[in-house]
């Protein structure tokens, strides 16, 4: 669904390259080149990445369900998966496109090799927005969850801290929001009525739909009746076009690793104490819902 909103939004950006991350990371790159290419647009080009977290082995997981559901490629063929591996094509990237922004929904591994590779990289992009955290408050429900259960930043803590502690501009999308906006059955069947790539993504969801159920019920969250996917990517990239459905305050975060959980945690203001960071502290989840669905359904310009 955050792919298929960033394609669906040429007049606000153009998207460069598409990197994966976190264990089988070819059939990852495999998956967005068949979506790329039911949109249309092989003229965007999918990079693979790193496949383990930085020190922590086998902290990511491939879920059985990943591939399922995926139509059989256009005429055509798939869009081009290249052989340069992703951290490097980032550090590309900053440096041959001014106003570069990154848009991190995965494991920061990629982009805490690619800083590795050139330390100057948060000064040559315009900006970093992240899928992840826990800021203030984060439920299904009444179940209220303490850090660990983000999975993006806790999978590989020390490419976490590495990354939003190196001085990019950030934007930090946080469980506290991501957890309170969701997909509903009639959006399902918009994406339906909506071309090749709303079917694609209907299907895909509609297998989610009861894994997505049994994970966050066993761990005690009470999940709305029509909640058929959280919408925590999509909701990153929607931050990117449309600002209007979420509330953001300038913080202070420090990003720290306490008992082994990764920890994004909110200094007090003035204190001195850790990084500047945008972050987003309400949504409008209705709002950001409909923004989405609208954009998606619309889906990307045709030729």
């Amino acid at each position: 669904m955050a792919l298929a909103l960033l394609l669906a939004c040429p007049d606000e950006l153009a998207l460069v390259a598409i990197t994966t991350v976190a264990a089988d990371t070819a059939l990852r790159a495999r998956i967005a080149a068949r979506l790329l290419a039911i949109a249309g647009r092989r003229d965007v080009e999918v990079f693979a990445g790193a496949q383990d977290a930085l020190l922590r082995r086998e902290r990511f997981a491939l879920w059985d369900h990943v591939g399922q559901g995926l139509p059989d490629a256009p005429p055509g063929g798939d869009a081009p998966i290249r052989d340069e591996p992703a951290p490097e094509r980032i550090v590309r990237a900053a440096r041959e496109i001014d106003g570069l922004e990154l848009l991190a929904v995965g494991p920061m591994t990629n982009l805490a090799r690619a800083l590795a590779l050139d330390p100057e990289l948060p000064r040559r992009v315009a900006g970093l927005t992240v899928m992840g955290g826990h800021v203030r408050r984060v439920a299904i429900g009444r179940k209220i969850f303490g850090p660990g259960i983000d999975y993006n930043l806790c999978s590989d803590p020390e490419a976490s801290v590495a990354v939003l502690g190196a001085g990019f501009r950030t934007t930090l999308v946080p469980a506290d929001v991501t957890l309170e906006t969701w997909l509903r059955p009639a959006d399902l069947a918009r994406f339906d009525a909506a071309g090749p790539l709303g079917r694609a993504l209907a299907a895909q969801i509609r297998i989610w739909d009861p894994i997505q159920r049994k994970l966050f019920t066993d761990l005690g969250g009470e999940m709305a009746d029509d909640n058929v996917a959280f919408l925590h990517d999509p909701l990153t990239a929607l931050a990117l076009v449309d600002e209007s459905p979420f509330g953001f305050e300038e913080l202070e975060i420090v990003t720290t690793i306490r008992d082994g959980v990764l920890r994004t945690l909110e200094a007090a203001a003035g204190s001195g104490l850790g990084t500047p960071m945008r972050v987003a502290t309400r949504i409008d989840a209705g709002a950001a819902e409909r923004a989405m669905v609208e954009r998606i359904v619309a889906g990307p310009p045709r030729a």
